[in-house]
């Protein structure tokens, strides 16, 4: 109830300078992806309306979503509500880096950090490498890994593009022969709202941005 209350006088005071308010989200790690070249579109086509922009998980994302308190959520677990509605946006490649093993052959599951980030990667995980399922150590968060893989060394996954930049930054390598693992990602929207012209501009300024990263 707070929260919905705090959104209104938002809101309000928002209209009284602005012609219009957005409130968008994406999940956790997209920071350096995906945000910035939406947040960049967004002041483009939006140039008369107030933008908050915030990173989170997927379940507040959508619980955020069906309290009104976003209006437009980046997320790669949707949960299936009838006032809802999910599009995929794209698909994000994550490969596998090293600071030890050049070679899959190579990796060893004592310093291995198994990728426990979403469950479709660690569903894709388990059926491409089955041997590396039982490691020690496991991780939920992305930052985490990184932060381990630069404290101590090893061997985890990473978004392809975070990959690339720790292994010029860092003494490691993209593993050869380990599988390329795949994220969906989808767009949620209030599905009575998903025709009002500020979300199909902001989805659309969203679509700019993914297109920006993949050429």
């Amino acid at each position: 109830m707070l929260s919905t209350w705090s959104q209104a006088r938002h809101d309000v005071r928002a209209f009284n300078r602005f012609e219009g308010s957005l409130r968008v989200a994406a999940q956790v790690g997209m920071t350096r992806s995906i945000l910035p070249g939406w947040l960049e579109m967004l002041l483009q086509v939006l140039p008369r309306s107030s933008i908050h922009v915030e990173s989170d998980y997927s379940p507040q994302m959508i619980s955020d979503l069906s309290l009104g308190n976003l209006d437009i959520a980046v997320v790669y677990a949707p949960r299936y509500l009838p006032e809802i509605t999910y599009d995929q946006l794209m698909v994000e490649e994550y490969v596998m880096v090293s600071t030890t093993a050049r070679r899959l052959c190579d990796v060893s599951p004592d310093s291995y950090i198994r990728p426990g980030y979403t469950v479709a990667l660690e569903k894709a995980h388990a059926e491409a490498l089955p041997n590396l399922t039982a490691c020690r150590l496991s991780m939920g968060s992305e930052t985490l890994a990184d932060n381990m893989l630069r404290r101590a060394g090893g061997t985890c996954y990473m978004r392809a593009e975070d990959a690339r930049r720790f292994a010029a930054e860092r003494p490691s390598h993209i593993v050869e022969q380990a599988p390329t693992l795949h994220q969906p990602v989808y767009t949620a929207v209030l599905a009575r709202r998903r025709h009002e012209p500020i979300i199909k501009k902001g989805v659309r300024a969203l679509h700019l941005a993914v297109m920006s990263l993949e050429s």
